[in-house]
């Protein structure tokens, strides 16, 4: 494409933001201000790919000039960090799980069928756990989940307080989340490995559970802060695969910017999933060691699950529908 192209292509996007600009700058309210977060990053991406092609210098300064101008009038516009935060949570996370639903299901089979296979096959075959779990894994599985065992006591003896082991379920998780998707640049199989990895893992400890422990100590002790994290580490995998797929897929862009638009668009999913693994880092740590009946753990589980599908089904359809 030749610059003269280029600049054809991209002069529409341009000439909208002038436009979205001039509304916005006369205090023409709301309409102009909801259009510019999409449009100016668009007219960065057309910056960002000029001065990559070393397109004209007019071309870039005016691009550039375009960006400084919206920037001023969106922090001008801007409802604050508290607003900007809950909306990209309850918003354009949700958002951006449903856009990429087939690939949120993908990623979910790959994640329950593994987990599910091994732990029908682990209570007749233990050596599946030990290979799994290994020697040291065993024996912490059965000072959690063995027929006299209380998770509570693990977590006391192993952490001092619920806030230690918060403190610790917190990093775990979200450490885990984040090796998921920076897996996705080696074309997705990054991503891959770490999700079937903990599939299996997981799967292991409930065959293994099944095989020689209490498995409604187990059950009772991971169904309310399960839904966020599993759901968290799924959705990692999503934006690690979609960040991998655009290597292998740029499409009639170069890999170097489909790569920088695919991270882009998995920044929503890779910041959600964080967010709902440091709820089940708060859950872990200070609702499930509590001393409560069957009944009311298994309810609270159940809620957090229902919950949670609504939350990704629902939320952020109106502002969806309004833009």
């Amino acid at each position: 494409m030749t610059p003269a192209q280029f600049e054809k292509q991209i002069e529409p996007r341009w000439q909208k933001l002038e436009k979205l600009l001039a509304e916005a700058e006369q205090n023409h309210p709301t309409a102009a201000v909801d259009e510019l977060p999409a449009t100016f990053r668009q007219v960065c991406h057309d910056l960002s790919v000029a001065q990559h092609r070393m397109s004209p210098q007019r071309l870039t300064q005016k691009l550039n000039a375009l960006a400084l101008r919206t920037y001023r009038v969106l922090e001008r516009h801007s409802a604050g960090g508290w607003e900007a935060f809950v909306r990209l949570f309850f918003v354009e996370f949700p958002q951006a799980v449903r856009a990429e639903w087939r690939l949120f299901w993908w990623c979910t089979a790959l994640f329950y069928l593994p987990a599910v296979l091994i732990a029908a096959i682990t209570p007749a075959h233990p050596e599946w756990a030990m290979a799994l779990l290994g020697p040291e894994g065993m024996v912490q599985i059965e000072s959690m989940y063995g027929e006299s065992s209380k998770p509570s006591d693990f977590v006391r003896e192993s952490y001092g307080s619920g806030f230690a082991a918060f403190c610790f379920y917190i990093w775990n998780n979200v450490s885990i989340n984040f090796k998921t998707f920076a897996g996705g640049i080696l074309g997705g199989v990054g991503s891959l490995f770490v999700l079937m990895f903990n599939s299996l893992f997981l799967g292991a400890v409930f065959g293994y559970v099944h095989y020689s422990g209490n498995p409604m100590t187990l059950y009772a002790w991971v169904v309310a802060h399960g839904a966020p994290e599993i759901t968290g580490m799924i959705i990692a995998a999503m934006a690690g695969m979609r960040v991998g797929w655009s290597v292998l897929r740029p499409g009639r862009m170069e890999r170097r910017e489909a790569l920088v638009l695919a991270g882009r668009k998995a920044l929503p999913l890779l910041i959600g999933a964080a967010i709902l693994t440091s709820l089940a880092a708060v859950l872990e740590g200070f609702w499930s060691p509590l001393n409560l009946p069957l009944s009311i753990k298994f309810a609270s589980g159940g809620m957090c699950w229902v919950l949670l599908t609504v939350f990704l089904l629902f939320s952020g359809r109106r502002s969806g529908n309004a833009a």
